[in-house]
């Protein structure tokens, strides 16, 4: 909690002092929205789609799995009163088993679909943060900050999002037709 606190009131001061310096020395300032990156890439797009298939698959397998649990439920509550103690004993038990098997299953899941968005967005990150590393001398850039909710208002002539889009594209353009085929 202090190191947030920290983190919010010296943020705005460092780039308060940035700007002031710049303002003095024409220190040249830049702003890249890396989600705008990872969705305005052919790369970005491509994997996305991949991961969101990953999702929607096993997202139908759960309901599946969740509506033979479902139908176990009902078979069970329209003949509880009908069955001997030790059939009823097996049957609850047998919903309780498929139960948490599909909870694990679930966790298992998010589990793997959060691996796999943050390999994606690791493997990205590296190739953003390089072309941002060369863009910026090249281009005269001071600074330049990656955007996050924190920023409230930044000036679209400093956003340079779409420069670094651009870029990345043009050179990943094989891995990304490589990735869809």
């Amino acid at each position: 909690m202090k190191k947030r606190t920290a983190a919010a009131l010296v943020g705005p001061l460092v780039i308060g002092s940035l700007v002031a310096t710049g303002l003095g020395q024409n220190i040249k300032i830049g702003f890249v929205n890396t989600i705008e990156v990872l969705y305005g890439t052919e790369e970005g797009k491509v994997e996305l789609e991949k991961l969101n298939q990953f999702g929607t698959e096993k997202q139908n397998e759960l309901v599946s799995e969740g509506s033979t649990l479902q139908q176990l439920q009902e078979q069970y509550s329209a003949q509880q009163a009908s069955l001997n103690a030790l059939t009823r004993a097996e049957m609850e038990r047998e919903i309780q088993d498929l139960d948490l098997k599909l909870k694990r299953r679930q966790e298992d899941i998010q589990l793997e679909f959060n691996e796999l968005q943050n390999e994606l967005l690791e493997r990205m990150s590296e190739k953003i943060r390089e072309i941002i590393g060369e863009y910026a001398p090249e281009n005269g850039f001071g600074v330049i900050f990656l955007r996050n909710e924190g920023q409230t208002y930044v000036d679209s002539s400093l956003d340079i999002t779409a420069d670094i889009v651009q870029i990345y594209n043009e050179r990943n353009t094989a891995a990304s037709q490589g990735a869809s085929q």
